[in-house]
């Protein structure tokens, strides 16, 4: 179903709509009426892109997930040798986000350990931004003079990651560049932002200084490009099926 309001509902929707919310969408229209219909157009591609990021997403923490299982062991996400501060903090919150069945004697949630949870529960809970960290290069763990540097590009990538990612010419950084524009993409779809002006690229900037963007239509193809690094067939089914172009069509 589409959201298609006539102009008296429009009016209705408006108010319920904060200004702030509001704003950018007004700076490029000539009236309140036509910013909401922008405002909804932006809904509607928002929606569209969820539904490919969330297949990817599923997609890229499995394949990832199944590989640094075969290199390490069911429980690769507990070796802490591997990982740096960033990962690990990452993993831990996953850890206790995890929920547990109740003890039928004791009426309590039973106790955490590496045998009771299930480690498709920990990749579940993994935040899509740990899973696109793993693919960096890798940071630092520990303090003062406990600090090391972890490589990621000679342990994860080259002993197990390179494997989740058949069809991306063997390269960590290609990989996490793409990953990192779909991690952009995501997090503007899932926090409702403005999609207008495409997606801002935090962190990165032009010969002037300026935001990096990507244009929706170059974003929509980076996401079918992470998984088509991953499956061809997948991707080309995705890029045939996809909503985004059409709505993307709309506007122009």
């Amino acid at each position: 179903m589409q959201i298609q309001p006539t102009a008296k509902q429009l009016s209705l929707l408006e108010p319920l709509i904060s200004r702030p919310r509001l704003s950018p969408y007004v700076s490029v229209t000539a009236s309140s009426a036509s910013a909401m219909e922008l405002y909804l157009w932006n809904v509607r591609v928002s929606a569209a892109f969820a539904e490919v990021i969330a297949l990817a997403e599923i997609i890229l923490r499995n394949a990832m997930a199944e590989q640094l299982a075969a290199a390490y062991g069911a429980t690769w996400y507990a070796r802490a040798d591997l990982f740096d501060d960033r990962t690990i903090n990452g993993f831990r919150t996953a850890w206790r986000n995890v929920s547990m069945p109740h003890d039928r004697r004791t009426g309590k949630p039973q106790g955490k350990t590496l045998g009771t949870v299930p480690a498709g529960k920990l990749v579940a809970e993994s935040t899509f931004g740990c899973w696109v960290n793993l693919l960096d290069k890798g940071g630092s763990r520990g303090e003062g003079p406990f600090k090391k540097n972890v490589d990621y590009d000679s342990t994860l990538w080259r002993r197990a990651l390179h494997k989740a990612f058949p069809n991306s010419g063997g390269k960590r950084a290609t990989v996490f560049t793409t990953a990192n524009h779909v991690r952009a993409l995501r997090n503007r779809v899932a926090h409702h932002e403005p999609l207008i002006d495409g997606v801002s690229l935090p962190g990165q900037t032009d010969h002037r200084g300026r935001t990096r963007r990507l244009t929706l239509n170059n974003a929509h193809a980076e996401l079918l490009c992470l998984v088509e690094y991953i499956d061809k067939d997948v991707a080309h089914w995705l890029g045939q099926n996809s909503r985004v172009p059409q709505i993307l069509s709309a506007r122009s």
